[in-house]
C-alpha cells in the first residue's frame, strides 16, 4: 500500500488549471465577444483540462472516502472543502455581473439562488459562471461514493470498486451509443432535453474517467497495473468519440495516458516543481474565478495595453485572486463549516441516544 502524499497530484492539478485558463482566456474570450480583437493564439484544448481534473477527483475521492469512518465524515469533508470557496465565487460574479454584461451572467433572482446548491445544472437554470457545470458532475459523483459508503459500512474494497466500475463503464457505453446521434458536433448542453437529462443523470461522458481515476488509486496501492484501469480510460476514449468526434478523443486518449503513467511511476520529478505545487494547491479556486476576475480584466484593459498584454494581466489578476480565495474560502472558512457541520452532527448523535436510552 503507498503511504504518504503524492505531490505529483498536485502539479497535474496546476497543469489542469492552467490548461484551462489560457483556454478561457483566448478562444473562449472571442467566442463571447465577438467584437474584441483576437489573440495572438488559439488553445481550445487547454478545455480538456477538466477531463484531467476529473481523473484526479476519481483518485483523491476515494483516497478520502478510504479514511473516512462513517459517511458523515466524507460528506462533511467534501461539503466543507468546496462550498465556501464556490460561494464566495458566485457573490463575485453576481456582484461584478453589471460590469461583465456578459450574457451567460444575466440571471433572474430565483436562478441565482439555485446557483448556491450547485446542482443548478440538475435543474436545469443556467450556470452563473460557464465553468461551474463541472461542479455538478463532480457533486454527484461525490453523492454516488457517500451512497457506496453506507452500503458498504465504510468498507470500500478493491473488490467493490472494480464492480461498481464495471457496472457504471458498462451503463456509460451503452448510454453513450444511445445518444450519439443526437449529440456529435453539438455542445453538451444544447443536446435535446430528454437526451440531456440521461446524460446527465448517468455521468456517461465522465463516468469512466471517475473509474480510471479510482482504479489508477487502487492500482498504484497494489503496484500493478489493472485490466480494467485500462478498460476504463478505453471507455472514456470511445465514449468521446461517439458523443463528440474522433479528435477529441485522440485528446482524451493522450490525457488518460498521461495521467495512468503518471500515477503508475513511482515519482514524475518535473510535477513537483515549486511552481506547478503552488498552482496546484490554488487550482480550485483558479477554476472558479479566473473566468469572472479574467474576463472582467481584459475586458476592462484591452483598450489601453491590446488583447495580448489584456491577457497576460488577467492571467496575473486572477492568479492573484486565486490565492486570496483560497486563503479565505478553502482554508478559514472551509475550517470554520468543517466545525459546525461537525458540532451539528454530534448534537444529533447524542439526541439520538438521548432518545433511544429514553425509550429503553
Amino acid at each position: 500500500m503507498t503511504t504518504g502524499r503524492f505531490s505529483e497530484l498536485d502539479g497535474l492539478r496546476g497543469l489542469a488549471a492552467v490548461a484551462v485558463l489560457v483556454s478561457h482566456f483566448t478562444g473562449a474570450y472571442d467566442t463571447i465577444n465577438v467584437d474584441a480583437p483576437k489573440a495572438f493564439f488559439d488553445f481550445p484544448y487547454g478545455a480538456f483540462g477538466v477531463q484531467l481534473f476529473f481523473l484526479i477527483s476519481g483518485f483523491v475521492i476515494l483516497m478520502s472516502a478510504r479514511r473516512a469512518t462513517e459517511p458523515s465524515d466524507f460528506v462533511i469533508s467534501r461539503a466543507s472543502r468546496i462550498y465556501p470557496a464556490y460561494w464566495l465565487s458566485l457573490i463575485i460574479a453576481l456582484a461584478v455581473a453589471p460590469v461583465l454584461h456578459e450574457p451567460h451572467l444575466r440571471l433572474s433572482a430565483w436562478e441565482a439562488l439555485l446557483n448556491f446548491t450547485m446542482g443548478q445544472r440538475w435543474l436545469q437554470v443556467p450556470n452563473a459562471v460557464d465553468v461551474y457545470w463541472t461542479l455538478a458532475v463532480e457533486l454527484q459523483f461525490y453523492v454516488l461514493i457517500a451512497v457506496l459508503l453506507i452500503v458498504t459500512r465504510c468498507r470500500l474494497s478493491d473488490r467493490v470498486v472494480s464492480r461498481v466500475s464495471f457496472f457504471w463503464l458498462l451503463m456509460a457505453v451503452l448510454v453513450a451509443i444511445w445518444a450519439g446521434p443526437y449529440s456529435q458536433g453539438i455542445d453538451p448542453q444544447s443536446v435535446i432535453t430528454p437526451v440531456k437529462i440521461v446524460l446527465n443523470l448517468t455521468l456517461a461522458e465522465y463516468a469512466p474517467l471517475f473509474c480510471a481515476g479510482m482504479l489508477a488509486f487502487t492500482a498504484r496501492a497494489q503496484r500493478r497495473m489493472s485490466p480494467l484501469l485500462l478498460l476504463s480510460s478505453g471507455s472514456a476514449v470511445f465514449v468521446t468519440g461517439v458523443l463528440h468526434s474522433w479528435v477529441d478523443a485522440a485528446v482524451v486518449a493522450g490525457i488518460c495516458a498521461f495521467f495512468v503513467t503518471v500515477t503508475m511511476r513511482t515519482t514524475t520529478s518535473w510535477l513537483t516543481i515549486a511552481a506547478l505545487q503552488w498552482l496546484g494547491k490554488i487550482s480550485y479556486s483558479l477554476y472558479i474565478i479566473h473566468a469572472v476576475i479574467g474576463y472582467v480584466t481584459i475586458t476592462a484593459v484591452l483598450p489601453f495595453v491590446g488583447r495580448d498584454w489584456a491577457m497576460l494581466l488577467a492571467a496575473a489578476v486572477s492568479i492573484g485572486a486565486s490565492w486570496l480565495l483560497y486563503e479565505t474560502g478553502e482554508k478559514r472558512c472551509s475550517a470554520v463549516l468543517r466545525r459546525l457541520l461537525e458540532k451539528w452532527r454530534d448534537r444529533r448523535k447524542s439526541r439520538t441516544a438521548e432518545g433511544a436510552s429514553g425509550e429503553g
